[in-house]
């Protein structure tokens, strides 16, 4: 019995030892072949770790692609929203200067030019005498139109009734130095208004009567 187990054990060691040598006659192979088999399993092992490596990053930038995707088309929302409250807001303004044109219309109709110009006829009327009559038997018509050329800034010196009280139209007259002057406030005035150059004396350089339709 103890020799059977020495022999085993012979038998055993001789296997270890020799084993890989016999395998390799069995096989075929070479030691080189061998080596050169662990190498390319290495470099296999090497590539696909580097190919893991690069799907990670390239699944990394796909996800960062899709949420720049994902921000812009928030933005775009965002801008079309904003977009939609400047045209509603552009919308209600000019809604509202169409509103306030349509008040200011019959005022400058009423005064027969534009706000802008009658800072011209302000500008173009002061410190000239004028004077305003009642041509229409009514002294509150002389008034009335007093109190419009004051608003643009004339110094009315006197109210009066006029020589007749038929007066159909206003009438502007001035002296001939003032007609430009003058015409100006015609046009101011209205087309119910007309002009005529003072043919007399007087100390004034325009004189306003009122008619019928002031």
């Amino acid at each position: 019995m103890p020799r059977l187990f020495v022999i085993t054990l012979l038998v055993c060691v001789f296997f270890i030892l020799h084993g890989c040598a016999v395998l390799e006659k069995i096989d075929g192979s070479s030691k080189d072949e061998i080596e050169k088999f662990r190498m390319s399993k290495d470099e296999m092992w090497t590539e696909l770790k580097k190919a893991r490596t690069e799907n990670v990053q390239l699944q990394d930038q796909v996800h960062a692609l899709q949420n720049e995707h994902q921000n812009m088309r928030d933005q775009n929302e965002f801008l079309n929203e904003q977009l939609i409250e400047l045209r509603e807001e552009n919308q209600r303004l000019a809604d509202e200067n169409r509103a306030l044109s349509q008040k200011v219309a019959p005022r400058q109709a009423e005064y027969g030019t534009p706000l802008s110009e009658s800072n011209e006829l302000e500008k173009c009327l002061r410190g000239l005498r004028i004077k305003v009559l009642s041509g229409d038997g009514d002294l509150n018509s002389a008034r009335e139109m007093s109190k419009r050329l004051q608003e643009k800034g004339c110094k009315i010196e006197t109210i009066h009734y006029a020589s007749r009280s038929n007066f159909s139209h206003n009438t502007v007259y001035s002296k001939q130095k003032c007609e430009h002057n003058a015409k100006r406030l015609v046009s101011f005035l209205g087309v119910d208004t007309t002009y005529k150059k003072l043919t007399w004396p007087s100390a004034y350089d325009i004189i306003v009567v009122t008619g019928k339709n002031p």
